[in-house]
């Protein structure tokens, strides 16, 4: 079914709440294990049916943040997503409590166990603190989304800026750059009292629960079964010693590449003095070569992106009124991932088009699990076939960039690279906020800006607003997503190690990635990367053995980006020197067509024509 065709009726919540009773009261009165797994395979169902209508009215309402009916439908469910979560939990409880336990985890595995016992830690006293924070998730969103930034004479949203800030032109991105962080200086003190009211609602809802700080709750609530936030510590300092200094050098080789030699935070979003490279056509374009690029991968992600194009099941461009950002949900009555996002004519458009497409994948190759807990992993685990699938689409870059190609895998790895020392940041920060609720917005950006200058210790902002540590207004994931971030960084290292094998047999390495996707969310995130044939980046030297890999492989990259027109102008020299014009100017062009537009070559093609008398 077309997403366009799917039918939207809000949930009765007096229906709603009399299924989860009942459900519950089965549950606990049942007399045999059989009679148990029935019940909770019919229960399964209803909840799959139940979120698919939450996600419907969701996704809708991101595609216009204005629609009236959508946003009146968000705030029935801000109200009421948090009971239907408090009555998961008593159905979540009764199963755990089972007297058949051994049988249901035959049935349904351990893991489903360790997940119902994350579901434990909520109860009716986090009903209020709940609908507080989803409604304050909701305001922050939509002041983004509504964003106006007026640059030379036009508005853009937050959305749309991406473009301007990688502009080969330095003058021009500083100029954007700064109308961009204009608009949150504007709106500092809405953030800071959104950001201040969140923290406070989460402390309150975590002592509620019996917790010390929110820290520990909110690590039950993502499901993190296998590590704690101490483990979470020690890789960070992991991070701090191989990809920071890495890091550094990368910038280094920027801006001596750009040219510049006061090099600035608006300077890194430009890799080449020429330009970035940018896909070489619009989304019909995109998805065309997309779909093209899947079939041809696998059998599997073919038919998976065939089945995304035919049913709609994607909202690919930024425009006003749009909710900021990207993301892939499910749809899981009708076996359904949903693509959304913002393409803005960047590389970026390409990332959306392989990691969104990459959890879409992992989602629709999941959807035989009967369990709605089992369709996705917890978010650490599925960030891995997101930033994967961008690696294992390489081969066929050449679709969207042509001549650009190398120049486009340059930035990528690059920008991978260089992300993990501040999604790291972001991480070490939001522990910083939730151990110290009672800090006040100033004391927090100044920590920000302590730790953001400790992971990143060359950086320099040129601006007095970011330098005092407001960054990460910007990052929609601290406000709604506590937490949601170092997953992405453990992710990368894991999706570095598919590159490296990827490399070496891209077969292989294939066939252990779609095992993995289709092992869905069936186990930990620790047992996942066993199953997808990974070392943990936590709790082995994976970084140590990597980084050199990539490095060297990042240095190549640049090598060939940099040589390969160089080499051509050179061979027509030698050519022509020979007296072979034409084969000389074949050359030449070959040169021009790789950004080699200096005025030596363009004398030497005017030496050929001269040579041959035209």
């Amino acid at each position: 079914m077309k997403f366009k065709d799917m039918p939207y009726t809000r949930p009765d919540m007096e229906k709603v709440k009399k299924i989860f009773k009942e459900t519950k009261e089965k549950i606990e009165n049942a007399n045999s294990a059989l009679e148990q797994i029935k019940i909770i395979e019919e229960f399964a169902n209803f909840k799959k049916d139940l979120y698919t209508t939450i996600e419907i009215a969701n996704i809708r309402l991101s595609i216009d943040t204005t629609d009236e009916f959508y946003e009146n439908e968000n705030n029935f469910f801000n109200e009421n997503k948090p009971i239907i979560e408090t009555l998961n939990t008593e159905v979540s409880r009764a199963i755990y409590n089972s007297k058949f336990r051994d049988e249901l985890e035959n049935k349904f595995g351990k893991h489903y166990f360790k997940l119902l016992e994350c579901k434990l830690v909520l109860n009716e006293k986090a009903i209020p603190f709940m609908q507080k924070e989803n409604a304050l998730s909701t305001k922050y969103d939509k002041i983004i989304a509504n964003s106006k930034i007026i640059f030379r004479g036009k508005e853009y949203t937050v959305s749309q800026m991406p473009p301007l800030l990688q502009n080969s032109d330095r003058e021009f991105r500083k100029e954007a750059y700064q109308a961009k962080a204009k608009f949150f200086e504007e709106h500092q003190e809405e953030f800071d009292n959104i950001y201040d009211e969140m923290v406070k609602v989460r402390t309150e809802m975590a002592h509620a629960l019996g917790y010390e700080n929110y820290v520990d709750l909110q690590y039950k609530l993502l499901n993190r079964t296998d590590y704690n936030h101490e483990d979470v510590a020690k890789y960070r300092e992991k991070v701090l010693k191989t990809l920071t200094p890495l890091a550094i050098k990368i910038r280094e080789k920027q801006a001596e590449r750009l040219g510049i030699k006061d090099f600035k935070y608006f300077d890194e979003a430009c890799d080449f003095k020429d330009g970035n490279s940018n896909p070489n056509g619009d989304v019909d374009f995109i998805v065309k070569n997309a779909q093209k690029m899947y079939n041809e991968l696998s059998p599997e992600t073919g038919k998976f992106f065939d089945f995304m194009v035919e049913n709609e099941l994607m909202d690919l461009v930024a425009k006003p009124k749009k909710r900021v950002g990207g993301y892939c949900t499910s749809l899981d009555k009708y076996k359904s991932p949903f693509i959304f996002s913002n393409f803005n004519g960047t590389k970026g458009d390409i990332d959306v088009i392989t990691h969104e497409a990459g959890h879409a994948f992992q989602c629709y190759m999941s959807q035989y699990q009967l369990l709605p807990e089992y369709v996705w992993p917890t978010y650490d685990a599925a960030e891995i076939h997101s930033m994967s699938m961008e690696f294992l689409t390489w081969p066929w870059m050449e679709l969207f960039f042509g001549k650009n190609t190398n120049k486009f895998k340059y930035s990528a790895l690059k920008g991978a690279l260089t992300f993990i020392p501040y999604g790291v940041t972001i991480d070490h920060f939001q522990h910083y906020v939730y151990e110290n609720p009672n800090a006040t917005p100033a004391e927090r950006r100044k920590k920000y800006h302590e730790l953001e200058l400790m992971y990143k210790p060359d950086l320099d902002y040129d601006n007095a607003f970011y330098d005092s540590g407001a960054f990460w207004f910007a990052q929609g994931h601290v406000f709604w997503a506590p937490f949601y971030y170092i997953d992405y960084t453990l992710a990368q290292v894991c999706a570095f190690q598919y590159l490296l094998k990827y490399l070496d047999n891209k077969e292989k390495t294939l066939k252990e990635y779609t095992t993995l996707c289709k092992a869905g969310g069936s186990k930990s995130f620790f047992d996942l990367i066993e199953i997808g044939k990974l070392k943990n980046p936590m709790n082995t030297d994976i970084l140590e053995e990597i980084v050199p890999k990539l490095e060297e492989l990042l240095k190549n990259m640049i090598n060939k980006s940099q040589n390969d027109e160089w080499l051509y102008s050179e061979l027509g020299y030698c050519l022509a020197e020979q007296g072979r014009q034409e084969e000389a100017l074949e050359s030449y062009f070959k040169a021009i067509e790789l950004n080699r537009n200096d005025a030596w070559i363009f004398t030497r093609i005017g030496m050929c024509y001269k040579n041959m008398d035209k």
